[in-house]
C-alpha cells in the first residue's frame, strides 16, 4: 500500500440546517384499459434463431409491462414448412433451429395464448435484399448550420419498383479520460461517529480506468424510400449527424448500420409509429393509442392485437473514423463533464464534535469519505497548502474526469480496429 499524502484531521464548526418540505404525492390511474395482446416480431434473411417478444397492454401506473407466458409461437411458409419457438426467456420465443427468410417467399405467424386464444398474421411475402454499396463519415454542415459528422449511405437498386428501407445503427467511441490519475483513494479507517479519526490515503490503481469504449443503439424510427426518386439509388442519405461538440467522437468512433429491406406495407406502419413516439419498441411506456398493425385475433376479430409481424431484408456495414481524420490540428470537443474546476471536500463535517472518548455530536459522517463510497469523486492532488477557503486534505474531480468506467466499458469491444 502507498501512504503517499495520508492525512487524519478534525474540524470543528457549526452544523448545518436541514429544511424537508413535504408534498402530497399524486399518482394517475387508468380509467378505461383494454387487455391487449403485444407482438413483437421480425423475421429476416439471416441464418439464424428467430425471435418474437409477447407482452401485455399495461395501465398507466404500472412500471412495467406484463410478458405473455407460455404461448405456442410458430411461423409457417407458403411451401408447407412450420418452424416451431421455444419460450428461452419470460415472453420471449426463440426458433428451435435456425432458418432463413427466403425472397420471393411468403410467411405467416401464428400465436395461441394459455387461455384459448388464437392470432395469426397475415401472410408477408419477403423483400429482395437492396445491398449498401457505401457508408462514410464526412464533415459537413447541416441544415440548421451545425458543422459536425454525417454518417452518409449509398445502395443501389437494379429493379425498377420503389423500394423501402428501415434503419438502426450501434454505435462504439473511446472514451480517454482527460484527467487520469495512476492514483486512487484508499479509505483507511471510517467509523461514522466512533470518535476515532478518520483516515483516507491513496494508492496504486489496479483496474484500467484510462481507456474505456461507450456504446449506444439509435432510438426513434428512420427510413428512406426510393418512391419519389428519379432512380432507385439512394445516394448520401444521412444514417446520424454528430455535432462536433459532441464528446464520443473526440478520439475514434465507429458505427455498424443495418439496413432493413422492407414491403410497403411494413414502411407505412413503421412511419406511423415514428408519429407516435420518438421509440420504436412497442413496449414502451408509451402507448398513445392503437396502431392497427398485420396480426388479429382469430376467435374475437374486434379484439385489438398490438404489434406487427415484419419480413424483412437486411444488409449491413461498419464504419470507422478519428476525430484527426476529419479536424486535423483542431481542438477536440469538450468532455462529458465539467473538469475544470477541482473540489476540496472536508474529511471531517462542520459541527462534529468528539471528546476523543466515543463522545461525539453533530454532522459526524465524512464529506469526502462518503463523496468517495458514493463514486462521484476521484483523487486529483494533495492540498499542500491548507487554508481556511481550502481546508480539505485533497482535491478531488468529478468521478469521469479521472475514471472513464463511469462512461462506459473497459473491456475492448472484439470488432474494435484502431
Amino acid at each position: 500500500m502507498i501512504q503517499k499524502g495520508n492525512i487524519q484531521h478534525y474540524f470543528v464548526g457549526l452544523a448545518p440546517l436541514i429544511f424537508i418540505g413535504c408534498v402530497e404525492r399524486f399518482t394517475p390511474k387508468t380509467l378505461v384499459f383494454e387487455n391487449n395482446l403485444v407482438v413483437d416480431a421480425l423475421l429476416t434473411n439471416e441464418n439464424k434463431r428467430h425471435m418474437v417478444k409477447l407482452a401485455r397492454t399495461y395501465r398507466f401506473e404500472d412500471e412495467e409491462p406484463i410478458l405473455e407466458t407460455n404461448a405456442r409461437v410458430q411461423i409457417k411458409d407458403n411451401l408447407g414448412a412450420t418452424y416451431e419457438f421455444i419460450e428461452t426467456d419470460t415472453g420471449t420465443y426463440l426458433s428451435s433451429t435456425s432458418f432463413s427468410a427466403v425472397p420471393g417467399n411468403s410467411y405467416q405467424l401464428s400465436i395461441g395464448t394459455t387461455d384459448g386464444a388464437s392470432y395469426v398474421s397475415d401472410p408477408v411475402v419477403a423483400p429482395n435484399n437492396i445491398p449498401i454499396s457505401n457508408l462514410s463519415a464526412e464533415r459537413l454542415v447541416n441544415d440548421f448550420g451545425e458543422e459536425g459528422v454525417g454518417i452518409l449511405l449509398d445502395n443501389t437498386n437494379n429493379s425498377s419498383a420503389p423500394t423501402y428501407f428501415r434503419y438502426e445503427y450501434e454505435e462504439t467511441y473511446k472514451i480517454v479520460a482527460p484527467n487520469y490519475d495512476p492514483f486512487e483513494f484508499e479509505i483507511i479507517d471510517y467509523t461514522p461517529c466512533d470518535g476515532n479519526f478518520y483516515e483516507v490515503g491513496i494508492k496504486l490503481r489496479t483496474e484500467e480506468q484510462r481507456i474505456c469504449f461507450g456504446f449506444q443503439k439509435s432510438v426513434g424510427v428512420a427510413q428512406a424510400t426510393t418512391t419519389s426518386l428519379t432512380n432507385n439509388d439512394l445516394v448520401d442519405f444521412q444514417i446520424r449527424f454528430i455535432d462536433r461538440t459532441n464528446y464520443i467522437i473526440s478520439h475514434r468512433y465507429s458505427i455498424l448500420v443495418r439496413q432493413y429491406t422492407q414491403t410497403q406495407d411494413a414502411y407505412a406502419y413503421y412511419e406511423e409509429l415514428g408519429n407516435f413516439s420518438s421509440s420504436d419498441n412497442i413496449f414502451s411506456q408509451i402507448q398513445p393509442g392503437f396502431l392497427l398493425g398485420n396480426i388479429e385475433s382469430v376467435n374475437e376479430p374486434d379484439e385489438k392485437v398490438l404489434g406487427y409481424f415484419e419480413v424483412a431484408s437486411v444488409d449491413q456495414e461498419r464504419v470507422y473514423f478519428n476525430y484527426a481524420d476529419l479536424f486535423p490540428g483542431e481542438a477536440l470537443p469538450p468532455y462529458a463533464v465539467n473538469c475544470e474546476t477541482p473540489g476540496n471536500p472536508l474529511l471531517v463535517g462542520l459541527g462534529y464534535h468528539c471528546d476523543g472518548m466515543g463522545n461525539c455530536d453533530g454532522a459526524c459522517e465524512s464529506p469526502l469519505i462518503e463523496a468517495i463510497l458514493a463514486g462521484i469523486v476521484v483523487f486529483h492532488s494533495v492540498n499542500e497548502n491548507r487554508s481556511a477557503d481550502q481546508p480539505g486534505p485533497y482535491f478531488t474531480l468529478p468521478s469521469p474526469c479521472g475514471d472513464c468506467t463511469k462512461l462506459g466499458s473497459n473491456v475492448v469491444p472484439d470488432f474494435w480496429e484502431d
